[in-house]
């Protein structure tokens, strides 16, 4: 059991014994993309003190929620564990009730091209089979759909039908926005065709903006 407790016999409070501590979900929400180093988890969840990610992450270890080594080859790389990945529906429900109640973003509001795309995972709508790989501000990424799912996660994938490289906030508008009205006013590099950059778009419904992190 977890050190403090409810101690109610409650679905929803056992769950908040074990998620209830802050940061404990945004770490689930970094992982859902993939593996991470204790380093990489630091970097995207600005505002964490290493004293207490370090504190998160062994609690949550403890909780089965995720496991350290074995994980790409990489001993270092924190991983979720299928207890772990089992809240992904839960972080995705909690976004949107949470968009609806954010204002306009703020100066002090931070954004991320990743939180972007946890956010894509839950909106994808198509039946399209179609592979990409992102480079996002150095960082290379993946959208791989066939048929009814889609894969989104860190790394690349191999010959990938499409490919698109540049800013992450650029990257970004892709989604939200859609295609520039003026394409050479974009600094996006694109390897492949108009069609298949309007199918990847298209393939994710419009509308959310609780998709809007990194805008």
């Amino acid at each position: 059991m977890p050190r403090r407790s409810y101690d109610q016999y409650c679905g929803l409070a056992r769950a908040l014994d074990v998620l209830g501590e802050r940061w404990t979900l945004l770490i689930v929400r970094n992982l859902l993309l993939g593996p991470q180093r204790y380093s990489e988890l630091l970097r995207g969840l600005p505002g964490i003190t290493t004293n207490l990610l370090a504190k998160r992450l062994q609690e949550m270890e403890a909780q089965g929620l995720i496991a350290h080594g074995e994980a790409a080859n990489d001993a270092t790389a924190y991983r979720l564990t299928s207890v772990g990945r089992d809240l992904e529906p839960a972080i995705h429900a909690l976004g949107r009730w949470g968009w609806r109640r954010m204002g306009k973003p703020t100066s002090r509001d931070r954004r991320s091209v990743e939180w972007l795309l946890v956010a894509l995972r839950r909106r994808y709508r198509g039946d399209v089979n179609l592979s990409t790989e992102l480079e996002a501000d150095g960082t290379f990424y993946h959208i791989v759909l066939r048929g009814g799912r889609a894969e989104i996660g860190r790394g690349r994938v191999p010959a990938p039908d499409l490919r698109v490289r540049g800013k992450g906030i650029e990257i970004a508008r892709l989604f939200l926005d859609g295609l520039p009205r003026d394409p050479d006013a974009s600094s996006l590099e694109i390897d492949g065709n108009a069609r298949q950059l309007r199918s990847l778009i298209s393939a994710f419904e419009t509308g959310d903006p609780a998709a809007s992190a990194a805008r």
